[in-house]
């Protein structure tokens, strides 16, 4: 038996037993040593995703730790590597497949969501799931990984090229990861960020964001078109998903129509339910090509690259490391939407 945070219920989530994982010939076993609590997980424990994820659960998708056992067929890795471990587990035979988006699968899998994750002491993963973690990045941002190569995604989907001007709506986990990737890697001429809380655009500032707009105090769209000299912006990412409706504002996206140059490129990552209403007439004069952008495609070893190199800076959106005892704790904390948290990781600490 292991030890793991277990979910038995919406928002029932508690250290408890579990079967310690066996592996297969081309599998390792990992011992998870931190463990990020994404916004994913904070649906699940909502009770967002009945009849995907079924109870009792391990979450835990972002995490990195240490090989404890490897399977006999395993090669290139051994006992004692740190190792990052990207979640996506892909059918390689649908059409997205085939056509190289695994990320895309139509039975896309998890570790931590459909399957159990970094929130038990041991995972059980395919090798070719595993990236090399260097030691130069220390185990508690492990978790940022995954958030960096969301990050990468996003603008690769985004087709972001040096010297262009690229908005981000909405300065949570997702936004900030990404706004940290763009200006340190990207080379934008102008990054933009909005959100209505001032903490967190306060930590898009320190992460180099050129221009912060308070979506409470002023209209995005109208200080868009000013700060772009009526131009409009060559990328804008939609990084909000649910969102809280502003008096004499519209929908994030139809903001992004609104905002966006025309030829530009509209990416949206967030996973709202909400219907948006779009000007499908602007949408359409502008020619505005709509990007969707889901989880990452192989660009966990870009994001591991730029953090051995100390160009991003997880330090800033790491806000909260906290032992796996207090995991109850730690997800009330996600679930009451404060805006100076922004990533909790776990550490696999059980106390006595």
């Amino acid at each position: 038996m292991m030890k793991a945070a277990i979910l038995y219920n919406d928002k029932d989530i508690r250290p408890g037993n579990a079967p310690e994982p066996e592996i297969g010939p081309d599998e390792v076993l990992v011992r998870s040593g931190y463990a990020g609590i994404c916004g994913t997980d904070l649906h699940v424990y909502r009770g967002e995703f009945k009849g995907r994820v079924t109870y009792p659960a391990i979450l835990g998708h972002e995490f990195g730790g240490v090989i404890e056992a490897v399977g006999k067929a395993v090669r290139g890795y051994k006992v004692g590597d740190r190792v990052c471990v990207d979640p996506i587990l892909s059918c390689h035979h649908c059409p997205a497949c085939l056509d190289g988006h695994i990320n895309a699968c139509t039975t896309l899998k998890l570790l931590g969501i459909d399957l159990p994750g970094g929130f038990g002491q041991y995972v059980a993963v395919p090798t070719d799931r595993l990236v090399p973690l260097p030691e130069d990045i220390p185990m508690p941002y492990a978790p940022m990984v995954e958030l960096y190569g969301i990050g990468h995604h996003i603008l690769r989907r985004g087709a972001v090229q040096p010297g262009e001007s690229v908005v981000i709506l909405g300065a949570g986990k997702v936004g900030l990861s990404t706004l940290d990737v763009l200006c340190h890697s990207a080379g934008p001429a102008l990054s933009i960020i909005t959100d209505v809380h001032p903490a967190r655009l306060a930590v898009a500032k320190k992460l180099g964001a050129d221009v912060t707009i308070a979506i409470a105090e002023e209209d995005p769209v109208a200080r868009v078109m000013d700060v772009t000299r009526g131009a409009g912006a060559d990328v804008v990412i939609e990084a909000i998903g649910h969102y809280h409706e502003i008096p004499g504002q519209g929908a994030p996206l139809n903001q992004a129509v609104q905002m966006v140059r025309n030829g530009g490129r509209i990416v949206t990552v967030g996973l709202g339910e909400q219907l948006s209403p779009v000007h499908f007439k602007t949408l359409v004069f502008k020619e505005i090509a709509l990007i969707g952008s889901r989880v990452t495609l192989g660009e966990f070893p870009r994001a591991i690259r730029l953090m051995a190199k100390g160009l991003l800076h997880p330090d800033l959106l790491v806000t909260h490391q906290m032992p796996m005892r207090d995991v109850a704790a730690a997800f009330a904390k996600v679930d009451a939407e404060e805006p100076e948290t922004l990533k909790i990781v776990l550490s696999q600490d059980y106390g006595p």
